[in-house]
């Protein structure tokens, strides 16, 4: 099921990148698949490994489908084989509910929060919640025990799981750079699996596993987008109130928003069917940039994250949030 590959070809030059169909893009653009980081060589399956030189790096799994979408929408089968892959791979584990029980306990609230904004035109939302819903409880875990954020109503009686509380808490927090209100369903939930989606941002460059927390947990997100968004989210994320039960991020980079976001636009998605995990939120989100900027170095768009990781990223780095440095990350492809 799961194998190496390295193409590397791009989009069939000579087109104006705008006048190329998602599925001319998708069969020129096909990625590698394979395993990736800055000196570094194959090493055994954990959040955290020390390459040959010595060096400790994070994990990051990059998962890619050519078969997880296709005309009529998404392959719901595929979709949860992929999501599998991600967890036995980062997880080291063989069986997908071993590996959840790697990251979640027995008994935990689990919140599964993904992005309301882009998601009715990025379309991935049902199909992931469904997925994830199935392989949870298949691995023994409750649907009255799980807290889908940021979906409809109809989608979560589809997946008889559980609405979020309302509101924000009375405490107004303090994190260092500002203080705020946090939302009341932190309470609720003992774990969170981050589910966002892979987006270019006008303010904060890119948007995927950190920003999907920060400015969904305190009640004045608007005022945390000067600077472009820096220090604010890595300082929101720290919060112990949040860190302490982030358990998994997995980027919904099925279609990917390559230009113009956070709002999607059809003509600025692409259709790659990758998934992206890990533990680190921070990496991750190094990791995706790289997948954008590959996209966008595609079309002929300037690229995100040539010189520098947004300012963002760098800052949580300090705080001790995750790891920004791409020489201390192990990116490890692997193709379904």
């Amino acid at each position: 099921m799961c194998q190496s590959a390295g193409d590397n070809s791009v989009p069939p030059s000579g087109k104006h990148p705008c006048s190329l169909s998602r599925r001319e893009f998708m069969v020129g653009s096909a990625m590698a698949a394979g395993t990736l980081a800055l000196g570094a060589h194959a090493a055994s399956a954990s959040d955290r490994v020390t390459n040959r030189h010595g060096l400790s790096q994070v994990r990051v799994v990059q998962a890619r489908s050519q078969h997880v979408l296709n005309p009529l929408g998404i392959h719901e089968e595929v979709l949860r084989d992929l999501i599998e892959l991600v967890v036995t791979r980062l997880s080291g584990e063989q069986k997908p509910a071993d590996a959840w029980h790697s990251f979640l306990k027995p008994d935990d609230t689990i919140a599964l929060k993904f992005n309301r904004n882009g998601a009715g035109t990025i379309a991935t939302t049902s199909a992931m919640l469904k997925s994830l819903v199935g392989s949870l409880e298949d691995a023994g875990f409750k649907r009255s025990k799980i807290v889908a954020i940021e979906v409809s109503d109809e989608l979560r009686s589809a997946t008889q799981t559980q609405a979020p509380d309302p509101g924000w808490s009375k405490e107004v927090h303090d994190f260092g750079s500002g203080s705020d209100q946090l939302a009341a369903w932190l309470d609720q939930v003992t774990a969170i699996i981050n589910v966002p989606f892979l987006k270019t941002h006008n303010l904060a460059v890119m948007t995927a596993a950190m920003k999907n927390i920060s400015h969904a947990v305190v009640k004045h997100p608007a005022r945390y987008h000067d600077n472009g968004c820096s220090p604010f989210i890595g300082d929101i994320v720290a919060m112990p109130q949040v860190r302490d039960k982030l358990r998994l991020h997995l980027v919904d980079a099925l279609r990917i928003v390559f230009d113009g976001g956070p709002v999607p636009h059809e003509d600025s998605i692409w259709d790659g069917g990758f998934l992206i995990g890990g533990t680190d939120p921070v990496a991750v989100d190094v990791s995706g940039i790289h997948l954008i900027d590959r996209v966008r170095k595609a079309v002929g768009l300037p690229l995100i994250g040539e010189t520098s990781v947004p300012a963002y990223l760098e800052a949580a780095d300090g705080r001790g949030v995750g790891t920004a440095e791409m020489h201390k990350i192990l990116l490890e492809k692997v193709k379904l």
